[in-house]
């Protein structure tokens, strides 16, 4: 039995990371295109990198530096983004059979982590039809959520579920979601869905690395795997 089955048959509470692991949140809008459109909206001169980001947690974070206003404001205007992106995201291959499989276990349950915001992610969870086999969102609801790579989120979701480390793994797509994982003394299984990824994450020892959740998928379902 090798690692990746070891960790799912032995841990029936799924962790799973929203933008990666179930769908790529911004490829219907890119995320550059979000960030314009949130720095816009945010009504102050920001620095050269930041006028060029396309990262909008950057500017996120930025705002929380200014005011607790132009937070709110912020966080809020991400949000309306998100929704608006999730309804043309493109779906993480063999993820949504990995969730409907994961929670059907007896004793199984699966529940999303994420930085973004829990309006995004229960929008694109609902439209596809996958609300009712997800056990809990712990994702951001104001501009002081705790985000990754602080573990609050995941001792939020392991407190919620009444399930400890013990019994979780968390799987997610970038260094951040290791850190958190470890962070809260969870194994992270660590998606490289793209090029470098693999050598990027091996300095963080996830417990271990997959390529496509179709590993995941197979590790639910008992197959065997080849990594």
């Amino acid at each position: 039995m090798n690692d990746l089955h070891r960790l799912v048959t032995d841990r029936l509470c799924v962790l799973l990371d929203f933008d990666g692991p179930v769908c790529s949140v911004f490829a219907g809008i890119s995320s550059r295109r979000v960030a314009e459109q949130l720095g816009a909206a945010m009504g102050i001169d920001l620095p050269p990198h930041l006028d060029a980001t396309s990262d909008p947690f950057e500017l996120l974070e930025y705002a929380a530096q200014i005011s607790p206003e132009i937070a709110v404001a912020t966080e809020q205007e991400l949000t309306r983004l998100e929704v608006e992106a999730v309804a043309v995201a493109t779906p993480t291959p063999y993820t949504h059979e990995l969730i409907r499989e994961a929670s059907a276990r007896h004793g199984g349950s699966v529940a999303i982590v994420s930085n973004n915001s829990v309006a995004a992610i229960d929008a694109y969870l609902r439209a596809h039809g996958l609300r009712t086999h997800v056990a809990g969102i712990y994702a951001r609801t104001s501009a002081t959520t705790r985000l990754k790579p602080s573990p609050d989120l995941l001792t939020d979701a392991l407190a919620s579920l009444r399930a400890d480390a013990s019994t979780a793994s968390f799987t997610g797509d970038s260094v951040t979601d290791i850190q958190a994982a470890h962070a809260a003394a969870l194994p992270a299984i660590a998606y490289a869905n793209k090029p470098g990824k693999v050598e990027r994450f091996a300095p963080y020892a996830p417990a271990a690395t997959i390529t496509s959740m179709s590993a995941l998928l197979d590790a639910v379902r008992g197959e065997s795997i080849s990594q």
